[in-house]
């Protein structure tokens, strides 16, 4: 099975040295990557750094912004299964093999969301998110309850007759208007429940700035009066199904990522290293539920 991984960049050599060491290690017998960079006019030392990566299709152009750039990475690509990866965002060992699995096994699947755990900068455990496949109601009051680096889809939905893109309109927000989008067109989305990829919480992320908030404010504001009269009803039933999901427990486990080491001429460490999680926590600070 071919994948293509898509990682649109701006200005984070830092994690983007990670993130690619993390997709390349993907590699095994039955298992084609392609990994598309779409750089956006980096000045960090990214666009010289990628002249010099064998493993990844670099394309250096403008774009007008995140959506936009996984477009035109999407368009280039060749893959059988897609799927995006920030620069923040690492693949845990065996992810792709992982997805293989379950895609092969369930060809009615058009996309496949893991679970993720959220790290800080130094690639420390800070808690840990479940996905959970939302449902319309979830996705109409504007909710993601899938985190993007752990999600993967079939070419069929971004290629060919009836593709669905991302709207580049959306500068925080256009993952969940996707997958809105996705679902109102009938696509299936199956849980995979296991740790699939690693993300950073460094304070500076997309998904907690001022746009998204605006974004956020945007579509509740939009909705009828209807659907604000039966919020409580939808969360509430959504929370029930966490629950009998297994959403908020989590046994003690362990999880490998590549760190910074700057006595290599790589950045990279040469292993992942391992870290154990002894008390996990579903609670994200500073996020909701």
């Amino acid at each position: 099975m071919k994948f293509t991984v898509v990682t649109p960049s701006f200005g984070q050599l830092r994690y983007l040295r990670l993130n690619a060491a993390s997709v390349a290690d993907q590699r095994a017998p039955g298992i084609e990557v392609e990994h598309i960079v779409q750089d956006g006019g980096s000045k960090d030392g990214t666009r010289e750094w990628l002249k010099e990566q064998a493993l990844i299709t670099a394309v250096p152009e403008p774009d007008e912004g995140m959506y936009d750039a996984i477009n035109r990475g999407i368009m280039k690509g060749t893959g059988e299964v897609f799927s995006w990866l920030n620069c923040d965002e690492q693949y845990l060992p065996g992810t792709l093999a992982a997805v293989q699995a379950y895609f092969e096994q369930h060809p009615e699947v058009d996309m496949v969301a893991g679970d993720t755990i959220v790290v800080d900068a130094q690639g420390a455990y800070q808690c840990h998110r479940k996905a959970v496949v939302p449902t319309t109601g979830i996705l109409r009051l504007g909710r993601t309850p899938v985190q993007s680096c752990s999600l993967f889809f079939r070419a069929r939905l971004v290629k060919g007759q009836g593709a669905v893109l991302f709207d580049p309109q959306w500068k925080a927000m256009g993952d969940w208007a996707w997958l809105r989008d996705q679902d109102a067109r009938g696509a299936r989305m199956e849980r995979l429940p296991r740790f699939l990829a690693t993300f950073v919480d460094d304070g500076g992320n997309l998904g907690m700035s001022p746009q998204a908030i605006k974004e956020t404010r945007a579509v509740y504001g939009a909705l009828s009066t209807w659907h604000r009269a039966t919020e409580y009803v939808v969360r509430g039933a959504d929370y029930l199904r966490k629950f009998l999901d297994g959403y908020y427990s989590q046994k003690p486990f362990d999880y490998a990522i590549y760190e910074a080491d700057g006595s290599r001429p790589s950045g990279v460490s040469a292993e992942r290293r391992v870290r154990h999680v002894a008390r996990p926590t579903w609670h994200w600070k500073g996020r909701a539920h």
